[in-house]
């Protein structure tokens, strides 16, 4: 089977001039054409991909207010609709600066920022990793209930998604977050990573916020870290436009990284 996954959009043209983000001297968010490059990811998908499904992983917008946070998110929804597939929705720290949680779960047509789903013949879980700004981020106890009994009633093979990263990354060379693991790492991974591995169930697990691709295995499990849509990779100055398309057979699972900076992980 195959799905595809966009994550960290960070749309906000009502803001646009500041939303520049330079670190270190380099221009981090090449945004200005956010629009055409979700335009050309749907075309990519209808026809050429064409996957079971996509998973959006979160950070649709570069928070403004509340009502242009909604019309952004509203916006992506509406053009992401236009696929002739399904499209799971994870939520991102920024998607929630303006917005509740009962909110962005309506705008994504969901009950929950937490859920699971199946397709094919695969079992998949969307978790939400909540952030305290620049302290903390962690999966609620009610959550780790809701995954450990999840992951009892199913018995097939599982994929799972969430914002944050689970795997424990080494952050030197990043530019947003060296230095930094509480405002990238969620604080209670090992937990969450022990309940996925005593599963027996769990064939990888796949994430985004860190703004590069990354794979890491812990306990035969892989973490795939997904770059954004936006970020100005390796300072070339364009906008990786990144999007990843995931195959599936059995236990296997290829990731290619698609755009401007193409990779396996």
């Amino acid at each position: 089977m195959k799905f595809a996954i966009l994550t960290d959009i960070h749309l906000e043209e009502t803001r646009l001039k500041k939303l520049i983000r330079i670190i270190k001297g380099v221009l981090r968010f090449i945004n200005k054409d956010v629009k055409k490059y979700i335009d050309e990811f749907v075309m990519e998908m209808k026809n050429n991909v064409k996957p079971e499904f996509i998973v959006v992983l979160g950070d649709l917008v570069f928070e403004c207010d509340k009502k242009n946070d909604m019309k952004s998110i509203e916006y992506i929804v509406k053009e992401l609709n236009k696929l002739d597939c399904p499209v799971y929705y994870v939520a991102g720290n920024h998607d929630l600066k303006n917005i509740t949680e009962d909110e962005l779960a309506k705008l994504f047509n969901q009950d929950k920022l937490y859920y699971s789903f199946d397709s094919n013949n695969y079992h998949f879980i969307c978790l939400y990793s909540e952030e305290v700004k620049d302290k903390s981020i962690r999966i609620k106890e009610e959550q780790l209930d809701f995954l450990k009994n999840d992951l009892d009633k199913t018995d097939k093979k599982t994929i799972t998604f969430v914002h944050h990263g689970l795997a424990d990354q080494d952050l030197t060379g990043n530019p947003w977050f060296e230095g930094k693991p509480q405002r990238c790492l969620i604080a209670n991974r090992e937990e969450v990573r022990s309940i996925l591995e005593n599963s027996g169930k769990v064939i990888s697990s796949f994430n985004s916020h860190l703004h590069w691709d990354r794979k890491h295995v812990h306990n035969n499990i892989p973490y795939y870290t997904i770059q954004s849509l936006i970020e100005n990779e390796d300072d070339k100055g364009i906008a990786s436009e990144a999007h990843a398309v995931v195959n599936v057979e059995e236990d296997k699972v290829d990731v290619k990284i698609k755009g401007n900076y193409p990779k396996m992980l």
